[in-house]
């Protein structure tokens, strides 16, 4: 019995569509746990970048493009498009697996490829380029692959990196970005750090890498859940609570309760949707901190769009563990004096 599985990309078509054409691709779905490979009517697309991808009838004017799995029974939805954008877009974009992560991404290799020729021509005048000082070693190490490399050392300012971001990577293109802006390599890696996967990487795997990347895809059983899904705003996706979490979320424990998982499988979301549940059951105050300080900034806006009650949002607190010791220290001691 095939699984849906369904990438945060497709939310970017969803929000889009029509009313219509919303429904139509609802119901096309709605069926997707009881039907057959044949039964799907999935068609190979002429001149894919991916042999694997495959184009779906949505109704005459709508196509959507899923990636077929080579073994097992995953197929994921990528985009629903109309018909000949969709078949545009298979034709230029291309799946691989982040070496750092092992996670699935999506780049525009077409638009890529139709850029580096003339960012390598302009680049020879230049007297330095953008990540000179950056080694292939490390590029390598934080996830960057050979294509994305040979893209990165044509460029010569964080401009052209930035019009790049809609064709890269999303992950990659998050490293290079860090990069330009001046942290190091090792800076760079520890705000990756939630995210690598700590063993060897299967590139060719494509299916191993869609089950890890819970950041971006989420596998579907049943009509329930595919609505469920459906029915979530494209700006809630990264704080969308699978049904199989809300057990650890909702439970009452008799102290301390640790939740592990591999990179990506919502540790993150659990937390927050937990300080929720936690700030409504009493009076009580909450805290969630984390030891990475540009993570506080992403925590509360996620909380901000989870929690509807501003009672309750008060008794949340998201603070970083240095900046909660220096507050606790300065409230014993006093202000620090030299």
């Amino acid at each position: 019995m095939p699984t849906l599985a369904i990438d945060k990309g497709f939310l970017a078509d969803l929000v889009k569509l029509e009313k219509p054409v919303a429904k139509r691709v609802t119901e096309v779905f709605d069926e997707f746990d009881t039907a057959t490979h044949t039964g799907l009517h999935l068609e190979k697309i002429n001149n894919a970048r991916n042999p694997r991808f495959r184009s779906i009838r949505i109704d005459q004017s709508w196509r959507g493009i899923i990636l077929a799995p080579e073994a097992g029974d995953v197929y994921t939805l990528l985009k629903v498009l109309p018909h000949d954008d969709a078949y545009a877009w298979a034709q230029r974009s291309n799946v691989s697996v982040n070496t750092a992560t092992g996670g699935i991404e999506i780049r525009d290799e077409e638009a890529i490829d139709r850029a580096l020729p003339q960012l390598a021509k302009a680049a020879e005048k230049a007297e330095s380029r953008l990540f000179d000082k950056i080694s292939d070693a490390d590029l390598t190490r934080l996830g960057i692959d050979h294509k994305t490399r040979a893209f990165a050392r044509a460029l010569t300012n964080p401009g052209q990196l930035d019009e790049a971001k809609s064709a890269l990577p999303e992950t990659q293109w998050d490293v290079l970005c860090g990069l330009a802006a001046g942290f190091t390599p090792d800076e760079v890696w520890a705000d990756l750090g939630a995210q690598i996967l700590n063993e060897p990487v299967d590139t060719e795997d494509l299916d191993a890498a869609v089950l890890r990347s819970r950041d971006r895809v989420v596998l579907v059983n049943g009509p329930e859940e595919l609505m469920n899904v459906f029915a979530y705003p494209f700006a809630t996706w990264r704080v969308y609570l699978h049904p199989t979490q809300r057990a650890v979320v909702d439970a009452s424990y008799k102290g301390p309760a640790r939740v592990t998982g591999g990179p990506g499988t919502g540790k993150t979301v659990v937390v927050l949707h937990r300080a929720h549940v936690l700030a409504k059951r009493n009076e009580g105050r909450v805290l969630v901190t984390t030891f990475t300080s540009t993570l506080t900034d992403t925590l509360r806006s996620g909380l901000d769009m989870i929690v509807d009650d501003d009672e309750v949002d008060e008794r949340i607190e998201v603070s970083n563990v240095d900046r909660l010791a220096h507050r606790i220290f300065r409230r014993k001691h006093g202000p620090r004096t030299c």
